[in-house]
């Protein structure tokens, strides 16, 4: 039971039943019974939906996606990569299991993807550009860096941060991992403006599959 406001007049009830998956339901019938108790019941609405969690009111997206688990049933969230980025680069990014490991690539959705960056010298304003695979959605940092600090680009966050300190300094969009892998560019430019700048770069994808509300979808 969930109360619907703050005077606790109306209460919400749930009850799950199944069907059989090989028939297709053409009408139902129901009927309230109210007993043990005294005074006026009024019913607003009753809804029907598929899957086993509330809706409506109630944000429900448990069955939508799911997180996969590793031999000991933990769940896998994460997975980084680790590359050295000199002047322009092109990368590939997977969003999966290994290919021998990989149960079914259907069932993975796009994640996320965080950039963790460290220039090793020093880049000029505007010297951090991330892409996608042709060159779109470009997102630059305005700032320049100096050699050695951090700067975390992250669409899980929805934040970018340079060395721990929150910066609205960016233009562009965070960046997202499809299933399989997505493939990036990325641009450093050094103090004179040039692609010559240098860094080491940490990758994390938001790994998801699809639930049984995302499968049914």
């Amino acid at each position: 039971m969930i109360h619907m406001d703050k005077k606790d007049r109306w209460t919400r009830y749930f009850i799950t039943f199944s069907v059989d998956a090989k028939r297709k339901v053409q009408a139902m019938d129901y009927r309230y019974l109210v007993s043990d108790c005294e005074g006026s019941v009024h019913v607003t609405d009753l809804m029907l939906q598929i899957g086993g969690a509330p809706a409506g009111y109630i944000p429900a997206n448990q069955e939508l996606l799911k997180r996969d688990r590793d031999q000991e049933d933990h769940p896998i969230t994460r997975r980084h990569f680790n590359g050295v980025i000199r002047g322009e680069k092109t990368i590939a990014v997977p969003n999966r299991e290994k290919v021998d490991q990989e149960k079914d690539l259907s069932k993975r959705v796009t994640g996320g993807i965080d950039f963790y960056l460290t220039p090793t010298q020093a880049t000029s304003s505007d010297g951090v550009h991330f892409a996608h695979q042709y060159g779109q959605r470009v997102m630059a940092i305005h700032p320049a860096l100096v050699a050695n600090s951090e700067l975390e680009c992250s669409a899980s966050k929805r934040q970018v941060t340079i060395d721990g300190a929150f910066t609205s300094q960016y233009s562009g969009k965070f960046h997202t991992c499809p299933a399989g892998f997505g493939i990036y560019h990325l641009t450093l430019l050094n103090n004179q403006g040039k692609q010559h700048g240098s860094g080491k770069l940490r990758c994390e994808v938001d790994m998801w599959l699809k639930g049984m509300g995302g499968e049914r979808m």
